[in-house]
């Protein structure tokens, strides 16, 4: 094995380790957080690459965390429809929207 490969195989074998520590909403975020390769992911492969049922439940728990990740949908060329998962950032008026509905709770948002 050349030194590029070894490296290559401890990094592999690394990311491994850490993603067994982690809990799967934070895998979910990690892999809609990755700057290089795919950083999307529709339900059929959530539940494949992190072993669960409800994807919708862990998005809607990110989400309740503050994290916008958003639903996209494409139409394949057969005329299925699929939808994927994306991290993205929040408009303006999506975070007004929000400290809105917070103080129409009751909510003390900012000072």
């Amino acid at each position: 094995m050349t030194t590029s490969q070894v490296y290559s195989q401890s990094v592999v074998l690394l990311r491994s380790f850490i993603m067994s520590k982690m809990t799967t909403k934070e895998k979910m975020l990690a892999a809609l957080s990755k700057t290089d390769g795919y950083n999307t992911f529709t339900t059929a492969q959530a539940r494949a690459r992190f072993g669960i049922t409800n994807v919708a439940a862990r998005i809607n728990e990110l989400r309740e965390d503050g994290h916008a990740i958003y639903t996209n949908s494409k139409t394949l060329a057969n005329g299925r429809k699929i939808s994927f998962y994306r991290l993205g950032q929040p408009t303006k008026r999506m975070v007004a929207e929000g400290i809105k509905a917070l103080r129409a709770k009751g909510v003390s948002t900012f000072a």
